[in-house]
């Protein structure tokens, strides 16, 4: 794995990694990625404490140079605007043009539970936690079961912002207008993932989501089927 200098203004970040604390290092452990449009993330030990590298280099040459380009620039700048919110990695940095760093969140999966088996506190914690991320004017925009983590103590993270769109210091009115819609959604996937992990029938967790957004996502979900059918994904 090959780290070149760092670039752009996503870089900086406090307690920060530089390529070189990585570069050569075996890694402890390795998720490769779903499918090509998904990064690889890599396990290191670095100075004593472990910390997750997701990298789009292993990919196909135009995914990691257009898409995993765009997508860790992106998910920079989302952790920049989130500066340690709760239930948030630390972010450790940009790695160069394809990967970044984070710190290491000891958690399972919500994927990993089966359907029903989940306390509602869960999700009480996950609600709250989406809520904080939009307070800093972050919406998640592709919240998934696999990017929700669930620690030994119950302490609810999320990770993967490489779709999170970021409100900015000083929007106008249309970006308020995509920043709202956006919220809208993650509150309707958590919802659904309340109801799909509690046992509870998707259409009372919904009942609390207004209708236009479920209109929505009905719409986006076919979108997204057919997409998912292209790109190889079993999901």
């Amino acid at each position: 794995m090959v780290f070149p200098g760092s670039e752009s203004s996503t870089e900086a970040a406090a307690g920060s990694l530089s390529p070189g604390d990585v570069a050569g290092l075996a890694p402890e452990r390795r998720f490769l990625g779903r499918n090509m449009s998904k990064a690889d993330v890599a396990i290191y030990s670095v100075g004593g404490r472990r910390v997750a590298v997701k990298d789009y280099e292993t990919q196909p040459f135009i995914v990691h140079h257009l898409v995993g380009h765009l997508l860790i620039r992106r998910e920079c700048r989302a952790y920049l605007a989130l500066a340690g919110a709760a239930g948030t990695a630390p972010f450790l940095g940009r790695l160069g043009p394809f990967a970044l760093a984070t710190g290491w969140v000891d958690a399972r999966p919500l994927a990993d539970r089966l359907d029903g088996t989940a306390a509602g506190e869960t999700f009480d914690r996950l609600d709250a936690v989406i809520a904080g991320l939009h307070a800093r004017g972050v919406a998640i925009a592709d919240l998934h079961h696999r990017d929700v983590l669930i620690g030994a103590d119950g302490a609810v993270h999320v990770v993967d912002f490489a779709a999170a769109f970021v409100l900015g210091p000083h929007p106008g009115s249309f970006r308020r207008r995509v920043f709202e819609r956006l919220t809208a959604h993650d509150r309707l996937a958590a919802a659904r993932m309340r109801g799909r992990y509690t046992g509870r029938p998707e259409d009372e967790a919904l009942a609390g989501i207004d209708s236009s957004t479920v209109r929505l996502w009905g719409i986006g979900r076919a979108i997204k089927g057919f997409w998912n059918r292209l790109r190889g994904s079993r999901d």
